[in-house]
Parts: structure tokens; sequence; C-alpha cells
């Protein structure tokens, strides 16, 4: 009797356990914690995701793990992809960011082709435009008076046009780096803005989104007809305009491992 009592609970203990591991969807969506958020890189084993939450309301780069529990998951995505994930609740604060167990991946919107544009946070001072570029300041010894103060804001969507002003927000100082760059303190760090030419206007090229002001009407066709194709014939297609090449960085990358072969 005893024996047959402990097989029962041993049996139970494995089917509880196997459960756990084949979760559907729809549970885990109605139990887990979520996040959700734009795919900026696909890498092997994770992707590169930019975030805003009320932890980190100005926007945050996080690492998700493609080694999901649920098979059923969403795990070809494309750059530009939507996704919601469904994790442990647990975000380590590295840099960039890292969810390490994640239960499911869902699609939330598409990425747009590559005729749609987006604009990236930015603002405008000394009546020049100022882009994020996501990168952390590494300046040491740095003076603590603020050379200024971001006053005024408009919608993410929009451009700014008056000096002192963001589409991300209010209040925060910033002081001026070097080559024409600007540092902002947001969230206890010091973010890099760079100035160029152009709007704010972006379009995607494979995984990079490049100035749609410095992009001729050809070319801007081009890229539509590019991402209507399936990746897999994207990969064959050789022949790339120069004004891309340029301004997506990949000729300068080319002339570097020239040099370096």
């Amino acid at each position: 009797m005893k024996k047959h009592i402990i097989f029962t609970i041993a049996l139970t203990c494995l089917l509880a356990l196997s459960g756990c591991n084949n979760r559907n969807m729809d549970y885990i969506i109605e139990n887990e914690p979520s996040i959700t958020g734009i795919v900026k890189e696909v890498r092997d084993k994770s992707i590169l995701i930019y975030i805003e939450t009320d932890a980190y309301p100005y926007g945050a780069d996080c690492d998700v793990s493609l080694d999901v529990e649920n098979t059923d998951s969403y795990t070809d995505v494309s750059v530009g992809d939507e996704v919601v994930v469904y994790y442990d609740g647990y975000i380590a604060e590295s840099d960039p960011l890292q969810i390490n167990t994640v239960y499911a991946i869902t699609l939330r919107t598409p990425a747009k082709d590559g005729s749609e544009w987006a604009v990236i946070p930015m603002v405008m001072i000394d009546g020049k435009l100022y882009y994020d570029t996501g990168k952390e300041s590494s300046m040491d010894g740095r003076c603590g008076v603020m050379d200024g103060e971001i006053t005024s804001t408009v919608d993410g969507s929009e451009t700014p046009t008056v000096d002192n002003q963001s589409n991300f927000g209010t209040g925060f100082g910033y002081q001026y780096g070097a080559d024409d760059t600007i540092e902002i303190f947001m969230n206890e760090k010091w973010i890099v803005y760079e100035h160029r030419a152009g709007d704010g206007s972006q379009v995607r090229f494979a995984d990079r989104w490049v100035d749609k002001g410095s992009l001729s009407e050809e070319t801007l066709e081009w890229l539509s007809w590019f991402h209507s194709l399936p990746e897999e014939e994207q990969l064959t297609v050789s022949a790339i305009p120069s004004d891309l090449l340029d301004s997506s960085g990949i000729s300068a990358m080319e002339d570097a491992e020239a040099t370096a072969g």
C-alpha cells in the first residue's frame, strides 16, 4: 500500500513538472509578466529589443533569450517587429538589460516595409538637431554645471522645431560634448546625441536604420522592392545603391576590411 502511495505521489510530481514545461500559450499570457518592445537586432540565440516602461520611461535596450519555453512562440522575428515577451519578471541590470528566462514571445505588430519611416529620439539645440546614438558617454572628470536644459517637448512621432525642445520629454540637463555631440543626463546616465543632417526620418535596410533624407527617390523605391522579397532572396541581392551603402555605413566597413586584409 505504501509503495502504491509513493508511486502515485511520484507520478503526480512528474506530471506537474511536465505540465510546467509544456504550458499552453493562453495560460502563459494570462499568468506571466510581460514586456513589449521593438526588435533592433536579431542574433543567433537572442534578440535585442527597445523597451519603454515605467521603470525605463526614456527607453532602454534589452537582450532577450530565444531559449523559449513555449514552442509555439514567435521566434522567427525581423528587425522592426513589435513583440511581447512573457518572462519570469526579472530583468538583469546590465548594459544592455537582459531577460534570460523567457516563457513565450508573441508578435504584436509586424515590421513596416522599407517604404515606411520612423522618427528617432532627438533634440534641437542652437538651431541644430541632435539624434540619439543609443550610446552612454565614457567621459571622465565631468564638470558639474549644465550647459542647458530641455524645456519643451513634442510628440514622439514629431520633430522638434525650437531650441531646447525634444520629442522624448522635458527637464533633462545637457552638456556639450566632443565632435558636435550633446550629452544628456537621464536615468542617472549621460547619453550621447550627435548632430547630423536630416529631419529624423529613417528607413530600414536589413538590420539598420538609415536617414531618409540622405537617400534619393530611386533608392527609396529600390528599398521598397528589396523589402518585398523573401529573406533568402534578399541575401542574393548584390547591386545596392551607392547612397544606401554610404548612409548605412556598409561602404566604410568594406573599406576597413579591405585595408585590414
